[in-house]
């Protein structure tokens, strides 16, 4: 009585019209009669499966076909038979293991998904250390020596390549970091996407579409408010901001030159607005 009624074929669960025939009191034969009978109703929920398979018999070997019938098809034929005590707690049995069988496979889909998003994820991280130790030895051998400017812009570049952002990550997992700093324009981004500012103010940080950053913008609002100064082209901070910004350099893409530039800290924006 313990042993599974359904089964799976094909990639559907199942009953065989001999487990039915057996559990209800009924002949094989009354019951394949019935599936015959009505096949066109039974196909209305969908192909009926069937086997065949040789028996031997007192009159040699025979062919014997067994039907296989999936949930609704099996209900449908279940009101076809005389409600007795015997179908009726087959019935209930029924009900419970097919709902039993859905929810053991929803299960096991489940964690099979979730084990290859750990894959996937893993896989993911190794490429980005990779790319991480790369970047760092160059940005050192071009001149970026600074231990705080060297992780954080070695971490800006594996971001760029792959997406991962080691600090964001460290920060969740509550490792102590260096502190983390965006440019102008990373400033207008968060600004644009965030719920913490008003509309008039993202606004002012971009275009008149409202999706593009307008950095030239921000570096106004950051001089005005006496947070940075320009000195010969180059943006610098004042005193005021010493404990929110940086001044890092880089190595431009097409030239040999040395590029300066501010980053900040994300609460200078809600000291400007």
């Amino acid at each position: 009585m313990n042993s599974r009624i359904v089964e799976k074929l094909d990639n559907e669960l199942v009953v065989s019209h001999r487990i039915i025939a057996e559990q209800t009191g009924n002949l094989e034969k009354s019951i394949k009669n019935l599936i015959n009978r009505y096949m066109s109703n039974f196909e209305a929920f969908g192909r009926v499966h069937f086997k065949n398979a040789t028996q031997e018999t007192k009159g040699g070997k025979q062919e014997v076909k067994t039907f296989y019938l999936n949930e609704e098809q099996a209900t449908f034929l279940m009101t076809l038979l005389k409600n007795s005590r015997i179908v009726v707690d087959f019935k209930v049995r029924l009900v419970k293991e097919f709902f039993e069988m859905r929810e053991a496979i929803k299960t096991l889909t489940s964690e099979k998904v979730s084990l290859q998003d750990i894959r996937d994820r893993t896989e993911l991280l190794n490429l980005s250390e990779e790319q991480y130790g790369i970047f760092e030895r160059v940005f050192y051998k071009i001149g970026i020596t600074r231990k705080e400017e060297l992780a954080i812009t070695s971490n800006r570049a594996v971001q760029k390549e792959t997406g991962v952002n080691f600090i964001e990550l460290a920060e969740k997992k509550g490792v102590s970091t260096p502190d983390r700093y965006f440019t102008v324009t990373e400033l207008c981004q968060k600004v644009i996407g965030s719920d913490k500012f008003s509309e008039e103010t993202k606004k002012l940080v971009s275009t008149k579409a409202g999706d593009k950053a307008r950095p030239q913008n921000l570096n106004k609002l950051l001089e005005t408010n006496g947070y940075q100064t320009k000195i010969d082209g180059i943006w610098k901070p004042t005193e005021k901001a010493k404990d929110l910004a940086d001044f890092v350099q880089n190595k431009s893409i097409s030239s040999e030159k040395t590029v300066y530039h501010l980053v900040w800290k994300s609460e200078v924006l809600e000291d400007i607005f």
